[in-house]
């Protein structure tokens, strides 16, 4: 489960210091001490009082004009990470900002602080939930960080990247970035960076399924941030102690580490931290069948924790929904469930989904709702699955990643190597600068331009290939489109594919009585219609000029004319007094399931005779072909 400690973490991981307070200068002391080496103690990562990183920022914005360009930007990328993550508001105006600096062609023209705020963005992505967004901004910047060849810029992107691959499951990449970030914070000698970065290594083979060894690297950790005065961080590890203690079904311990953390975060008035913690301790007293205790930190935590805080909101509404089950309330179970269920998706949290569905099975099943029941299950089994071929396959790359330890390391030092080397290359040749950078930017422009119309004509290609197989009115799969994937589907074995022909009745007289343009937009309409009914994985096309053709995998005839008759009833009763005054239309439908059909083509055929037979008997139904062609109407 993600912990709320870590965004601090993440926050000081790229932002400029923890959350934990050692001493607090005075203004006079900033003013003593030089505009380079405050920007440089931030960047360090080192112990900094909010309050004083604060009044840092604002000293250095004074003493700091956009002439002195070098500070200046430095000083851009310190603000754009000094936003709190935990903050709704503060997350979405550190994009603001970051959007406002990007667009600034002093920052255009340099690239590393460029490169820095582009990764500033994306991880406040992250922290908005918008996951897919901020790992493409992330692969963009890694890429980005290893053409600059900028070490300390390559480490921060692996690192925070790593963070997500191991929140997100994929352990195998996450432990590759978080190794690599690793060896280079040490090479760099970043002591606050590489602890920041171990603690997310740590937490990785804490998921991946190695509590053992995890507890070892919190254990450093922990010693470590207390010699430093961090007690926030400290705390932190104390938490994902307990969490890799509750792995190891020593629940005992767990719990005693878990009330520790919250005493703590509780002391210092930190409501965020400590309700947060109290959504761990509750599932851990659930684990020790102590409900009634569960219940009370479950209560606390509701205060203060939202729906945009999905890691903790999902987790607390899992257990809350335990807890009504436990009491005998399964409704109020499920309403809980569901807003879990949301929080999960948005966050992609499949192991937390499977805990879910297996819970969303038990209280379906104290409802007697068997079918429902049923389902649940068959989802959790599935993701079961799919999380057990993940483990093995992490295993292996794991492994793997253990043994190619030492080649990352070997690497990363050429790299710092290589760092030092440029640097003082730049150094002796700095007066045939002007000409280096002549060369760069036409060599940067003419790889620009190839790469510019390589993209254009791959678009095109690919636009091309889309139309070929796309109905222009509908935007539905056309007719080639639709029957290739049910000849594709039609060879899966064992057979399981059926479908759903249908078209509207009496087309003819909606073009001779409204015109063909009315005639279009109903079209569309039941195109947009029959999509919303279907699964994800089924496929509607437009196979004729008022005929459609629903693809079905995995779907039995019973299935597949359920399906149907909802669609016929669904779209009987649609309000279409948008398309034109007083209008509405109905179809008909023809349904066949694999069976004895020796082509793709023998299963069209019986679902248009069913098409034909409901046609012949008034229209506005449903008939289901059952093999030998014998029809049933519904």
């Amino acid at each position: 489960m993600k912990k709320r400690w870590l965004n601090r973490v993440y926050f000081l991981l790229m932002n400029i210091g923890l959350c934990s307070a050692l001493f607090s200068p005075s203004l006079l002391a900033i003013e003593q001490t030089s505009v380079d080496d405050i920007l440089t103690e931030i960047e360090s990562g080192m112990v900094i009082e909010p309050a004083e990183l604060t009044r840092k920022l604002e000293y250095l914005k004074t003493q700091i004009s956009p002439d002195d360009t070098p500070h200046y930007l430095r000083l851009q990328s310190a603000l754009c990470w000094n936003h709190d993550p935990a903050d709704e508001k503060q997350r979405a105006l550190a994009i603001e900002l970051a959007n406002t600096y990007l667009a600034s062609n002093k920052i255009k023209h340099a690239p590393e602080i460029l490169t820095d705020i582009k990764l500033c963005r994306a991880w406040f992505y992250q922290q908005q939930g918008r996951v897919e967004l901020a790992l493409e901004e992330f692969n963009q910047v890694v890429g980005d960080a290893y053409q600059l060849e900028s070490t300390k810029l390559i480490a921060d992107a692996r690192s925070v990247r790593g963070a997500m691959y191991s929140f997100q499951g994929n352990f195998a990449l996450a432990l590759e970035d978080l190794i690599t970030a690793q060896h280079l914070y040490d090479s760099l000698k970043l002591e606050f960076w590489a602890l920041y970065n171990l603690t997310e290594l740590a937490t990785s083979y804490r998921r991946f399924g190695d509590p053992q060894t995890a507890i070892k690297y919190y254990q450093q950790l922990e010693t470590k941030f207390i010699e430093l005065g961090n007690m926030n961080s400290a705390t932190g590890i104390l938490t994902q102690m307990a969490i890799a203690l509750e792995e190891l079904g020593e629940y005992e311990q767990a719990l005693d580490k878990y009330q520790r953390a919250h005493k703590y975060w509780t002391e210092q008035g930190s409501v965020s931290g400590s309700s947060t913690v109290a959504v761990n301790i509750s599932g851990t007293l659930l684990k020790l069948n102590r409900m009634a205790e569960a219940k009370a930190y479950l209560t606390e935590a509701s205060h203060s924790i939202k729906p945009d805080d999905e890691a903790f909101y999902s987790f607390m509404k899992l257990f809350e929904a335990q807890v009504h089950l436990m009491q005998g309330a399964p409704a109020q179970a499920l309403i809980a469930l569901d807003d879990a269920k949301a929080a999960f998706s948005r966050v992609k949290n499949t192991r937390g989904m499977a805990q879910l569905l297996l819970l969303e099975s038990q209280t379906y099943s104290t409802q007697q709702d068997w079918k429902q029941a049923f389902s649940s299950l068959e989802q959790y089994l599935v993701l079961h699955n799919e999380l057990d071929a993940k483990l093995q396959s992490n295993r292996t790359t794991e492994m793997r990643t253990r043994f190619n330890t030492k080649r990352i390391e070997t690497e990363n030092e050429r790299l710092v190597e290589y760092q030092r080397i440029k640097e003082h290359e730049l150094k002796i040749v700095k007066q045939n600068k002007q000409l280096e950078y002549a060369v760069l930017i036409l060599a940067f422009i003419i790889i620009l331009i190839i790469s510019f119309f390589a993209f254009k004509q791959a678009q095109k290609s690919k636009l091309l290939e889309v139309l070929a197989m796309t109905d222009h009115l509908t935007q539905l799969p056309n007719r080639r489109h639709t029957y290739a994937t049910g000849e594709k589907l039609f060879s899966v074995k064992p057979p399981s594919l059926a479908i759903i022909l249908f078209d509207a009745d009496n087309f003819k007289s909606v073009n001779d009585n409204y015109g063909h343009d009315i005639g279009d937009k109903a079209l569309r309409e039941l195109a947009k219609i029959s999509s919303a009914h279907m699964r994800k994985n089924d496929l509607v096309g437009r196979v004729g000029g008022e005929e459609f053709l629903i693809i079905l995998p995995e779907t039995t005839l019973n299935q597949a004319t359920e399906i149907a008759q909802r669609l016929v009833n669904s779209i009987a009763k649609s309000d279409l007094s948008d398309i034109a005054a007083n209008f509405g239309i109905t179809i008909s439908a023809g349904i066949a399931a694999q069976e004895k059909d020796k082509s793709f083509s023998e299963l069209l055929q019986r679902a248009d005779s069913a098409l034909y037979q409901a046609k012949s008997e008034g229209k506005n139904c449903a008939v289901s072909n059952t093999g030998s062609n014998k029809t049933e109407t519904n």
